[in-house]
């Protein structure tokens, strides 16, 4: 996303109606924006782009009818509970959603890298990373000696109950590097400490940390001992219902 992009401008809206094709269909959009079918087609394959006045119509609308909270709610929760962690992690539509959430909120600390740990959130990190103009770093249970020089740190497992060793390779964090942290899913957010670890290392600025669903208010444990003072939780679940934060 290029610097100093509005929420207003004709690329991200038409991001977002790419987004929300996952959860409605183009008759339902046409009689909530109350635009041809046909045209949003063209938005959401990228063939043409609406105006500025148009793309402020359209995400006007989808404030007020809360487009974005209702489709991340049906994609993170099914009738049996909350959806398996899959639906959220390989799903690029709502990974971009996340991205759209993830830009309003950290826009203006300059992210220039975002940090995970394991393969599993790379899709996420990639995601986010697109939406704030930055790099992105994942941190592994393995060290290749391809890698040549790089940076450790353990976390203390409580699901394991193990120590486990984060890595990542020395050239993939800049110093000064201003770097989020995220996470998929978390019942904690045990890594963080080890993730934050490696940023001291490298001499990185840590500047805040998302976690997309949080089964628990354990993490907050975690990024309290970090000092971490901006961390965004897209949705939780709070007395059992799943609750999203815009």
């Amino acid at each position: 996303m290029s610097i100093g992009e509005t929420e207003e401008s004709s690329y991200i809206v038409a991001k977002l109606l790419n987004s929300l094709k996952e959860v409605y269909t183009f008759k339902e959009l046409e009689e909530i924006l109350d635009m041809p079918s046909q045209l949003l087609w063209r938005y959401t394959t990228f063939s043409q782009f609406p105006e500025r006045q148009t793309a402020k119509k359209i995400l006007d609308a989808i404030r007020e009818n809360r487009l974005i909270e209702k489709a991340l709610k049906q994609a993170l929760s099914r009738e049996t509970g909350v959806a398996e962690e899959w639906r959220l992690l390989f799903n690029p539509r709502i990974l971009n959603l996340v991205g759209y959430l993830a830009w309003k909120h950290f826009k203006d600390d300059e992210v220039n890298l975002v940090m995970t740990a394991g393969e599993k959130n790379s899709a996420l990190a990639v995601v986010l990373a697109e939406w704030l103009s930055a790099d992105a770093c994942v941190a592994t249970e393995h060290a290749w000696t391809s890698w040549g020089k790089f940076y450790s740190a353990p976390y203390n497992s409580s699901e394991r109950e193990e120590y486990v060793y984060l890595h990542v390779p020395k050239e993939a964090i800049k110093r000064d590097s201003r770097v989020l942290f995220v996470k998929g899913t978390a019942k904690n957010f045990e890594s963080l400490s080890a993730l934050y670890s490696i940023a001291e290392q490298a001499k990185a600025i840590p500047v805040g940390g998302l976690v997309v669903l949080a089964y628990t208010d354990k993490w907050t444990e975690f990024t309290a001992k970090t000092g971490i003072k901006k961390f965004y939780v897209v949705a939780s679940l709070r007395g059992g219902q799943l609750v999203v934060s815009i």
